[in-house]
């Protein structure tokens, strides 16, 4: 009987111990391809790790990433990695993580350093469009070196979105300073059916386009529908993105308009996102240790025709394919 109530006390302990690594994730989506691969990063990470792992889709409402944080914490998450839907939500869910005793750990676009959450893993999404520019400005002084329009599409609440377009911006600026250049902008709110209906009114009013940035992928290849619908010549039209989609790789595999992309690393963003969380759960690494540290900023690599099939085969891998 002693010997049956040690091993039921062992059981208990193990399962407390379980009970008590659980992992919460609120993430933008499921649609795209980026988020796709973020999901399978996390979940992989955290079955490796020997967590309980539970996402929460926001599609990018503030309301509903403080709901996500709120569901997550009462079902007993002891960390949550958190995509913010906006500054106000981040700084919501940052003080429930810190009344709750729940780690923070900052997914998704950089925010303010604070003491109580680790900080940005991701990409350089200024660089990112620093990148577009400098593939760009080459291929502009070949083909239209007096004057260009350069179409860009946004997502205006996404900081990185923004700050993609803002590298884009500056940096194209910067390394033309002969040429005329007509910046035209529109909210194609980040995936392909919205993107492909602002670019068609974005042609409308300039059908002369010929340069076109889209802040994401979807945004890319929703744009290039409304090109080729529009007839636009392959070779006199540009177009890039920022990502590192199966559907944009193979798009620059294939020749025309779509030829960079600078792509994202989002399975090692996750990997490095869970394994902080668990170890912050453990004991294993203080709060303090990572944001004594700062944000970490990758720099995305250009991906054009001349490289992108050392990139498509673990794009593939991960989702699956």
């Amino acid at each position: 009987m002693r010997k049956l109530l040690v091993a039921f006390v062992a059981v208990m302990a193990m399962v407390a111990v379980q009970a008590g690594e659980k992992v919460g994730v609120v993430q933008i989506n499921w649609e795209h391809e980026y988020q796709q691969i973020l999901k399978a990063g996390f979940l992989n990470t955290g079955a490796k790790l020997g967590v309980d792992v539970t996402i929460e889709i926001t599609q990018m409402s503030p309301e509903r990433t403080v709901r996500a944080a709120e569901n997550l914490i009462a079902a007993g998450c002891k960390a949550i990695i958190c995509a913010p839907g906006d500054i106000s939500s981040w700084e919501a869910v940052y003080q429930l993580c810190e009344d709750a005793g729940v780690y923070l750990v900052n997914d998704g676009s950089p925010q303010e350093i604070r003491p109580k959450a680790t900080p940005f893993i991701g990409t350089d999404s200024y660089a990112a469009g620093r990148k577009a520019a400098e593939f760009a400005a080459p291929w502009i002084q070949k083909n239209y070196p007096d004057a260009v329009t350069v179409a860009h599409l946004t997502l205006p609440l996404f900081t990185d979105c923004v700050a993609r377009n803002k590298g884009f911006v500056e940096t194209l600026t910067k390394l033309l300073p002969n040429t005329k250049i007509k910046f035209v902008d529109e909210n194609g709110s980040g995936a392909r059916e919205p993107a492909m209906t602002a670019m068609e009114n974005l042609l409308q009013g300039n059908p002369e386009i010929q340069v076109v940035f889209g802040c994401n992928d979807d945004s890319a290849l929703g744009a290039m529908s409304a090109l080729l619908g529009a007839n636009k010549d392959p070779n006199k039209t540009l177009l890039m993105g920022v990502d590192g989609t199966v559907a944009s790789f193979e798009a620059i595999q294939a020749g025309g308009m779509f030829q960079m992309d600078a792509a994202q690393l989002p399975y090692t963003y996750a990997e490095m996102h869970m394994t902080r969380a668990v170890q912050l759960i453990r004991g294993e690494k203080k709060m303090e240790e990572f944001v004594a540290g700062g944000h970490i900023f990758m720099d995305p690599p250009a991906v054009t025709k001349d490289n992108v099939a050392q990139y498509l085969p673990d794009i593939k891998r991960y989702l699956g394919q």
